[in-house]
């Protein structure tokens, strides 16, 4: 169970770690018409630096397999990707709700065993 924790978690902040990095990139994948826009990539860059932060934090947790932490980040992963779902209703791409929303939910899923069973 601590495997399946561990994995879903890394995999969890690893995509919104991506998508922040690809927004410095491609702004235009994230906002529409977001290409060439200054305003754009700073918040892009905004994004990247907190989710590269919460991605050390939990890769830190798996490297030492520390259960209790791992449920808290996955925790704190699963409501990011619920969060950023509901974000994603702002910006009429269809990836942008069901791609977090499943992902968190996966997540979720995965806290809640790990709580029961660790």
């Amino acid at each position: 169970m601590l495997a399946l924790l561990i994995i879903v978690t890394v995999i969890s902040a690893a995509i919104g770690t991506g998508f922040s990095v690809a927004g410095i990139f491609f702004p235009g994948f994230i906002v529409k018409d977001g290409e060439g826009s200054h305003t754009v990539r700073v918040f892009a860059y905004y994004g990247a630096a907190r989710s590269l932060a919460v991605l050390l934090v939990i890769l830190w947790a798996a490297f030492r397999a520390d259960a209790t932490a791992l449920v808290w980040l996955g925790t704190l992963s699963a409501i990011v990707q619920l969060i950023d779902a509901t974000v994603g209703t702002q910006t009429g791409k269809q990836h942008a709700i069901w791609g977090p929303l499943g992902v968190g939910a996966v997540q979720l899923l995965v806290v809640l065993l790990a709580f029961w069973f660790i």
